[in-house]
């Protein structure tokens, strides 16, 4: 099982917040943590696509 991390409520700029196709809001799904990034798996609300967008950790 790959491990998982609360979402932050706050959303980096970085990360989108409507689908590119069909311009309706993103909702999170799933945050995967990674040693240099994070991987937010994020579904249409108005299509039903899935979306992965890479999340740049801050540097320590």
């Amino acid at each position: 099982m790959v491990p998982q991390c609360e979402p932050d409520p706050v959303w980096p700029a970085q990360v989108r917040t409507s689908c590119p196709e069909y311009a309706a809001r993103l909702s999170l799904q799933r945050v995967i943590p990674g040693r240099a990034a994070e991987y937010w798996t994020l579904r249409c609300d108005g299509c039903g696509g899935i979306h992965l967008d890479i999340v740049d950790l801050p540097r320590a």
